[in-house]
């Protein structure tokens, strides 16, 4: 299924969502003064209107940057 959300999403799209991840990732580690750490899951409901059926549900984000081709 959730290869199938991604597809629904597209690459850009999904590109996008994790250039964002990773801004808020770092700077809520900046805000806290904490390392810079990326968490390991991605909840799309957070960065994707229209999603919130899938708030329970969470991503693996090595799925998504291999979905994207490894690259950002």
């Amino acid at each position: 299924m959730q290869e199938l959300i991604l597809k629904g999403l597209g690459k850009r799209k999904v590109k996008a969502i994790l250039n964002q991840f990773i801004k808020d990732q770092i700077n809520l580690a900046l805000e806290h003064n904490h390392k810079i750490i990326l968490s390991s899951v991605i909840y799309l409901n957070e960065y994707v209107k229209g999603m919130d059926e899938l708030e329970d549900e969470p991503f693996e984000v090595d799925d998504l940057f291999k979905f994207i081709g490894n690259k950002i």
